[in-house]
């Protein structure tokens, strides 16, 4: 199998291009009003791409689901026991909440994992946590990104 660029990579550094055509072209142009359109314009486009591959690689930026997913999984902490991970799960999904709990895909004594919960969203979300437990403790912990 090939390793290539892949698409959206592609169509990315192309709109960058663009931009930076724009602001080089604004160079040549004699007229204050078109100079200055050019230049804005460039640097919106030279932007956009940037801000959409930030908004991809941190969804938790424009999406409380993965803010309170991965604020659960900052909190757990090596050495934690079982009991304090559901406590740590209550803390940030109450019974009330806005947020649904993650689903617990297994639990077992050597390991605890979870499943974001996708909500009302139709996309798959299968954000997953996964902890590595001994003697009732957590002496491992993983994120999975979708």
């Amino acid at each position: 199998m090939t390793m290539g660029i892949h698409p959206v990579i592609l169509i990315l550094a192309l709109v960058f291009l663009g931009g930076l055509a724009c602001v080089v072209l604004s160079v040549f142009v004699r007229r204050l009003f078109l100079r200055i359109l050019l230049i804005v314009m460039g640097i919106v486009v030279m932007a956009a791409p940037c801000i959409f591959l930030l908004l991809v690689e941190h969804p938790e930026l424009v999406d409380g689901r993965f803010r309170t997913y991965k604020a659960f999984y900052s909190d757990i902490r090596e050495g934690m026991t079982r009991e304090e991970v559901f406590t740590c799960i209550a803390k940030h999904y109450p019974e009330q909440g806005e947020r649904c709990k993650p689903t617990i895909l297994s639990d077992t004594n050597t390991a605890l994992e979870f499943f974001m919960d996708p909500e009302d969203s139709q996309q798959p979300n299968c954000e997953g946590i996964f902890l590595k437990m001994k003697s009732g403790k957590v002496i491992e912990k993983e994120y999975s990104p979708d």
